[in-house]
């Protein structure tokens, strides 16, 4: 029953209007009451994750399940087939709740589909499972008792004293699951230099041919590097990697169009020049692209030119030749023909030779020139995602930048290579370059390192070199993005999800499950405003009573704990109620609160020397009594001090009573403050010791500053005088039942 009724909840919350429409079902636990079109057994799609990635491609499908070893797809979304069951074994998802695969441009090079290999990463947590969201409908729990001062300004406390009372929390907008990881960056990418620059004199290389033995100039001729025939031969041309080599450069002929001549470095200069039988000289001028003769030999100067990899190509006219070591690898040729497998002269770069090594980066995974996850969000990391290929080593070839299998111990180096490409948590492109050369002129080179093996060592090292600078460049790039995108995606730090609508972003890294309102349980779902995101569900900020979010601290309906109602007029303070004085002056009878009798005061504005005398018998005193004996033809004065609003008129009546005097006439008059006296007001004539009343006299209000009046809180403490005067005999008189009310207040 509670489980039903929380589903109710749900929808009534989400759409009053269509409530079965609209909600939206992550991981509903129950029972279908329809049958699925679609089921599969395999295991690799029994987790909620690839069910729902296998019903993308499903149009189909409206929602799927997954429980017992199963994947099922249903055509209609769960809210029309789905019955809660908390003993269900199924758990029951829309359409929606699968994860997203963003559509992305594809990177640079082409992605192969290699045998898979048992590097064997499968889980990743792309910042958990996106679930229906839940309105809380219990309690807040009591406030602890505790001992609490209350305010001592207590017209400031008064003022400005509210309370927090809101509806719950609804849900905005539903959302969407994680994205289940990026892939790298193809845009914004810094270009990458070749290994020579035919256009810059400035870029000078060594000549090598296709076996990486270096030329030599010899007596005025260019030749392979000698190889040494003996021990102290080859110690007398010193270590390999300091053998003195000429320095070449490619210029431009000043006729020249879309052809480059080779000119060996030098206080003066010489151009390569190919025979007319196919031989190679040095000749002191160039002869353009045109061939002329020289000491009787036809020769060609303008015929070279060079790809970014650094390897030569040779055209005259519209024949192509082949330059390289001949096969005894005592000269260089050229021979009629395109290279095969593109063995031909290449170029080693005195310019990416000089390179310094880079400093150490701060995220393996968002700098350099290969960069394996964007920059933003902040903080992404590579991963191997579910389901990618194994590692697959394949040795040396082209898609890595060897275009003809080297003679040297590489293939470990190779294979290593491919490993770290496709190492996502480790492997930058840099330092996986790195890596390799190092690898190379290690153990790929370390056997040849002998006197008789001198030149085979030198060339292992000029090849190591040469081949590092080629996966350094746009074919390693490639190479390298298409195991990326074969085994890597990137994702967000700490298991937080990685959210975002658009193909290039923005994304945004966030915990669906601590305090986001905008990514409350799912991407995009937000809550209402005034509420919060506790544990992925939209709550209320503070406390929780019935179906309002209040506080405890300070509601007077809810004042410490749900249901407790401070009585009428009292505040809740600090979950306490509370019975401040009010914030303006309260408008009761000014003599209510006026001195006992004893404290008037007798005489204040004078008494006739045989005019007062002395308080009557007790049948006259006791407040608001008051009663005198007044002498023939005497006069006499009383007075208080009573409480007025300021700002606020007043009305005075009182009771006035003589007796044991017959004939007597009486007057009576009162002033308030340092005003004038009113004027006289005589007693009433009868003699029978009865209280007879006055009629009610207006008196103005006073302000605060008034002469006279000092203030007291709220209220103002105003002096007031009695006048009374009588002729004949002497006589008992008594003034009682004085009474000053605001006028309006009745």
């Amino acid at each position: 029953m509670q489980l039903v009724q929380f589903w109710s909840l749900t929808l009534l919350l989400v759409s009053p209007a269509s409530a079965a429409a609209a909600v939206q079902y992550c991981g509903a636990v129950g029972v279908s009451t329809k049958l699925p079109y679609f089921t599969s057994a395999f295991s690799t799609l029994r987790s909620s994750a690839a069910c729902g990635k296998h019903r993308a491609a499903d149009t189909k499908c409206q929602s799927y399940a997954i429980g017992t070893g199963l994947c099922l797809h249903y055509a209609s979304p769960v809210a029309s087939l789905f019955k809660a069951s908390s003993i269900s074994p199924w758990k029951l998802y829309d359409r929606i709740c699968a994860p997203v695969v963003p559509s992305f441009p594809s990177n640079t090079g082409s992605a192969s589909t290699p045998t898979a290999g048992t590097d064997g990463h499968t889980s990743i947590d792309v910042g958990g499972s996106v679930t229906s969201p839940v309105i809380a409908t219990t309690d807040s729990p009591d406030l602890p008792s505790s001992s609490v001062v209350f305010p001592t300004d207590d017209k400031s406390f008064t003022v400005t004293y509210t309370y927090y009372e809101e509806p719950l929390p609804s849900i905005i907008s539903m959302g969407s699951p994680p994205i289940d990881g990026l892939p790298a960056p193809t845009s914004g990418l810094p270009n990458l230099p070749c290994i020579v620059d035919p256009s810059s004199t400035n870029s000078q290389f060594n000549l090598l041919g296709s076996n990486f033995v270096p030329l030599v100039s010899t007596s005025g001729k260019l030749q392979p590097l000698p190889t040494p025939t003996s021990e102290a031969q080859a110690k007398a041309m010193g270590p390999p990697d300091s053998v003195a080599l000429p320095y070449f450069f490619f210029q431009k002929p000043a006729s020249g169009t879309g052809a480059y001549d080779i000119v060996l470095a030098g206080s003066t200069a010489q151009y390569i020049a190919k025979t007319s039988i196919g031989g190679m000289i040095l000749t002191s001028a160039s002869t353009g692209t045109t061939a002329k003769t020289v000491n009787g030999q036809s020769i060609i100067t303008s015929i070279f030119n060079v790809d970014c990899k650094g390897r030569i190509s040779v055209q005259q006219g519209t024949t192509l030749y082949t330059w390289d070591v001949n096969s005894d690898g005592t000269a260089a040729t050229f021979v009629t023909g395109a290279p095969t497998n593109n063995r031909t002269m290449v170029t080693y770069s005195m310019q990416m030779k000089a390179k310094a090594a880079r400093n150490r980066r701060r995220s393996i995974w968002t700098e350099g020139a290969a960069p394996r996850c964007p920059n933003s969000p902040a903080n992404l990391h590579a991963a191997v995602f579910p389901g990618a290929r194994g590692l697959a080593p394949n040795g040396c070839g082209a898609a890595k930048g060897f275009d003809f299998v080297p003679d040297f111990s590489f293939g470990k180096c190779c294979d290593g290579h491919d490993n770290c490409y496709d190492d996502c948590n480790r492997g930058t492109w840099e330092g996986c370059n790195n890596q390799f050369h190092d690898c190379m002129r290690g153990s790929g080179c370390d056997y040849l390192n002998n006197w008789y093996s001198y030149i085979p060592y030198l060339a292992c090292l000029k090849a190591a070199d040469f081949y590092y600078w080629s996966v350094t460049g746009s074919i390693g790039r490639g190479a390298f993005y298409s195991a990326n995108t074969e085994r890597c995606k990137c994702y967000c730090p700490d298991s937080q999800a990685l959210c975002g609508t658009q193909p290039n972003g923005p994304y945004t890294c966030t915990n669906l499950f601590s305090t986001d309102v905008n990514n409350c349980g799912a991407c995009g779902r937000t809550c209402s405003a005034k509420s919060t995101c506790t544990k992925g569900s939209c709550t209320c900020p503070i406390d929780q009573c019935g179906d309002r979010c209040v506080n405890l601290k300070d509601n007077p309906n809810h004042c410490g704990s749900c249901s407790t109602k401070c009585p009428s007029g009292q505040d809740c303070y600090q979950g306490q109620c509370y019975l401040p004085p009010p914030n303006k002056c309260a408008s009761v009878d000014g003599f209510s609160i006026s001195p006992p009798v004893e404290q008037w005061s007798t005489c204040p504005q004078g008494c006739s020397a045989d005019g007062f005398t002395q308080p009557l018998s007790p049948y006259y005193t006791g407040s608001p009594t008051l009663g005198w004996k007044i002498a023939k033809n005497g006069y006499a004065t009383i007075g208080t001090t009573v409480k007025m609003c300021p700002g606020t008129d007043y009305l005075l009546s009182f009771n006035t009573n003589h007796c044991d005097g017959i004939g007597i006439h009486c007057n009576v008059k009162w002033k308030f403050g340092q005003r004038d006296w009113s004027a006289l007001q005589g007693f009433p004539t009868p003699d029978d010791c009865h209280d007879h009343a006055s009629p009610q006299y207006e008196v103005p209000g006073f302000n605060v500053g008034d002469a006279g009046t000092t203030g007291d809180g709220l209220a103002l403490d105003v002096p007031f005088a009695v006048y009374l005067s009588c002729d004949g005999e002497t006589f008992s008189v008594k003034i009682s039942g004085f009474e000053l009310v605001a006028q309006g207040s009745g």
